[in-house]
């Protein structure tokens, strides 16, 4: 025999709907797209450690402006040392630097 349900369910919030606050899917995207492009940021920063170029440096200071306009004026942590113990091989990193850059591309 079904019995109903006579006290309130554990799974309701005290919160009503309009009581906490909604982003748009835009502000999302943002948020996600910052968050890509710092970690191209930082892979980059492992470049041009490891082959120092005029390219990879204006291509940083492009993607640090991006990353700060989509964050609100907030600047992004920059790598000044490398944080790896070895030396990191540039191959795998230009590999990862083309992944990251496809997930950007994608949001």
């Amino acid at each position: 025999m079904y019995e109903p349900i006579r006290s309130k369910s554990v799974h309701s919030t005290m919160a009503g709907p309009d009581d906490f606050p909604h982003r748009s899917r835009e502000e999302e995207l943002d948020i996600q797209l910052a968050g890509h492009l710092a970690a191209l940021l930082a892979v980059t920063d492992e470049l041009r450690l490891t082959a120092p170029s005029a390219d990879l440096d204006t291509a940083a200071e492009r993607l640090a402006q991006e990353i700060t306009r989509l964050r609100g004026g907030r600047t992004p942590a920059r790598a000044t040392t490398s944080t790896r113990g070895r030396e990191p091989d540039a191959t795998a990193l230009h590999r990862k630097a083309h992944a990251l850059a496809g997930r950007a591309l994608v949001v």
